[in-house]
C-alpha cells in the first residue's frame, strides 16, 4: 500500500459513502461478537472511523495506516484507549514493535485487504498476531463481472484456508449505492484454532 491516501485524510471523516460504510461494518460485527475487553488491531484504519466504534467497548485497540495523515485525524480525536500508528504491517514489525507482540481477541480489516500487494501474505501476519480463538473480519467490495477488483466468496475462504485460519463465515454484509449503481461488500470471519 502506498501513501497515495494522505490526500484522501482530510475529507474522509465526512464523506458520507465512507461514513455509512464503517457504520454498516460495526453493525454486522456486533451482530456476532461482544467486544467487551477485547485487544482489538484495526488494520487499514484510515481516520478511524471504524476504530472509534470499536474503543467504545473494546479494552485496547492499535490502529494502524500506511497513510501519516490519515493516522494524524486519528490521533486528534484522543481516543483514550486507542493508540493510532502510521507504519506498514510486516514480520520486521511484528517482531520489533512490542505493541504488536502481545497478540490480539480481534482484527478487524474494513475495505483494505483488496488494497494490498500481497493478500495472502497480510492473512501470515494476521494469524500470528492473532490469539489462540482470536478472530479475524474483514469486509471487502465482492469482485464483479466489470472488473476485477475485491474478492469472491471463495476467494476469501481459499485464503483463509491456505494461511491455517478457520473459516468461520463468508457472506454478503451489506450494500451500498452510489452513482446509481449498487456494490455487494463481503464479510469474512476466521478463527485462529
Amino acid at each position: 500500500m502506498s501513501n497515495s491516501w494522505d490526500e484522501y485524510a482530510d475529507g474522509w471523516d465526512t464523506n458520507e459513502d465512507v461514513m455509512l460504510y464503517a457504520e454498516n461494518a460495526f453493525k454486522s460485527l456486533r451482530q456476532f461478537t461482544n467486544l467487551s475487553g477485547m485487544r482489538v488491531l484495526d488494520f487499514g484504519c484510515g481516520t478511524g472511523l471504524l476504530t472509534e466504534k470499536i474503543a467504545q467497548s473494546a479494552a485496547d485497540v492499535i490502529a494502524i495506516d500506511t497513510s501519516a495523515k490519515m493516522i494524524d485525524v486519528l490521533n486528534a480525536k484522543s481516543l483514550t484507549n486507542v493508540t493510532a500508528l502510521s507504519l506498514e504491517l510486516s514480520e520486521h514489525e511484528i517482531k520489533n514493535n512490542p505493541l504488536l507482540r502481545e497478540g490480539f481477541d480481534l482484527i478487524v480489516a474494513s475495505s483494505v485487504c483488496a488494497f494490498v500487494p500481497d493478500y495472502q501474505y497480510i492473512l501470515a501476519l494476521f494469524k500470528r498476531l492473532l490469539k489462540q480463538n482470536g478472530t479475524f473480519v474483514q469486509w471487502d467490495w465482492q469482485r464483479n463481472e466489470q472488473d476485477d477488483f475485491g474478492f469472491t466468496p471463495d476467494m476469501i475462504s481459499q485464503g483463509y484456508e491456505n494461511a491455517n485460519l478457520l473459516v468461520e463465515n463468508v457472506t454478503n454484509a451489506f450494500s451500498l449505492t452510489s452513482n446509481n449503481s449498487t456494490m455487494q461488500v463481503l464479510m469474512g470471519i476466521a478463527k485462529n484454532n
